[in-house]
């Protein structure tokens, strides 16, 4: 009897105690990562950028690119820290990101500028430069509904260039008809293409499919940054130059109303309740003006960075991202062009508004010249 109960025991440890080291080993994993003073939802994104990982992650994602350092940065909007920061092409302007969030395109400004960066942003590098060819200046970004096509302003020259999204080839450069067209957004409806045309001061409203041009809009001196209401019937236009906001009225292709915004107003961004409207201002003592959209009224001036520019709102609104120039002195010439003397020094940040105060609560050094911002939304499996 004693001898079939030592092998029993001896069977038993032989069989279990494995499974006892493992659980262990796994209970002790667990206190390490919980006793780090970095927060759950940190580790999922921290998690997320694991290596060889088919589960990408969950949370959102702050994308900055840093154009006078050629690089993008991976930001986390909560614990507001740099999570990476990759190379890029030269001069990373404007971001558009694929609907189903796997790549970015990255549009090239400084001369000659006839580059587009793509990066994979779930193995964070990137894969290709694809080139413009004659056809510089490129800056404006903006992506089909669909995700086919990507759209960039090549703005010396008045053209859209048209890259397919699974070629990474130029397809088409679309004639935009005004003077140094800066922008290009795609419409609510994904059929159309608006391109704010500085120069001649007015939208050009393009046909995508067909390239043509349907009308011209006008707005105001140095028009350039757009954006559309959540419902989609307006499009605001900041008028730099001319410190205005026009309003759009997208059914009838006509200006409805234009009232001042001083402070060379040149990106806006809505809550998504279309009550707030956040603009920056691309002045030397940089600000972001928040906006009663209702009212036209100016609610506060809150300073940032020197010569303000990109703006993007955390997943939860409650807090508002304002890039900067980082240029010891920038203008824009009367032919549309920008002169800039970038800074060397230490960045300005990304200055954290809190929108519930309306005050700046932190600055998030990503790289010299943050200025385009996208949240991006990592998906959750990669086939």
């Amino acid at each position: 009897m004693k001898k079939k109960l030592s092998v029993f025991i001896v069977l038993a440890t032989v069989i279990f105690f494995p499974f006892a080291v493992l659980s262990v080993q796994r209970d002790k994993g667990v206190r390490s990562l919980s006793s780090s003073p970095v927060s759950q939802g940190e580790n999922r994104i921290c998690d997320s950028f694991g290596k060889d990982s088919s589960i990408i992650g969950t949370q959102p994602v702050l994308l900055v690119a840093n154009k006078h350092s050629n690089t993008l940065s991976y930001i986390d909007p909560v614990a507001f820290r740099v999570i990476e920061t990759i190379p890029t092409g030269p001069n990373p302007h404007e971001i558009t990101v694929t609907p189903d969030q796997r790549f970015a395109y990255l549009s090239s400004y400084e001369p000659p500028g006839n580059t587009i960066s793509v990066i994979d942003l779930v193995k964070r590098k990137q894969i290709k430069q694809i080139s413009t060819g004659t056809y510089g200046r490129i800056h404006g970004a903006a992506m089909a509904l669909d995700g086919k096509h990507a759209y960039f302003t090549a703005g010396q020259s008045g053209f859209v260039v048209e890259i397919d999204t699974k070629t990474n080839e130029v397809t088409r450069a679309i004639p935009t008809h005004g003077k140094i067209s800066h922008m290009v957004y795609v419409s609510p409806d994904g059929k159309y293409l608006y391109t704010a045309n500085i120069v001649s001061e007015n939208i050009s409203v393009i046909d995508r499919i067909t390239g043509k041009l349907i009308t011209q809009i006008p707005c105001g001196p140095g028009c350039e940054g757009m954006a559309f209401t959540p419902d989609g019937k307006y499009i605001w236009v900041a008028n730099q130059t001319a410190g205005t906001i026009t309003i759009v009225d997208i059914a009838g292709y006509k200006p409805v109303e234009t009232f001042e915004c001083k402070g060379m107003p040149v990106r806006i961004r809505f809550t998504s309740d279309g009550k707030l409207a956040l603009v920056a201002g691309w002045v030397k003592e940089g600000t972001l003006t928040v906006i009663d959209v209702a009212t036209r009224k100016e609610l506060k001036r809150i300073r940032v960075g020197d010569y303000a520019i990109g703006v993007e709102l955390a997943p939860d609104e409650k807090f508002a991202f304002v890039g900067c120039e980082d240029a010891m002195d920038a203008q824009v010439l009367p032919d549309g062009t920008e002169k800039m003397k970038p800074g060397k020094d230490d960045s300005h940040g990304i200055h954290v508004i809190d929108m519930k105060t309306l005050s700046v609560t932190t600055i998030i050094k990503s790289g010299l010249g943050p200025d385009p911002m996208v949240l991006w939304h990592p998906p959750a499996h990669i086939e």
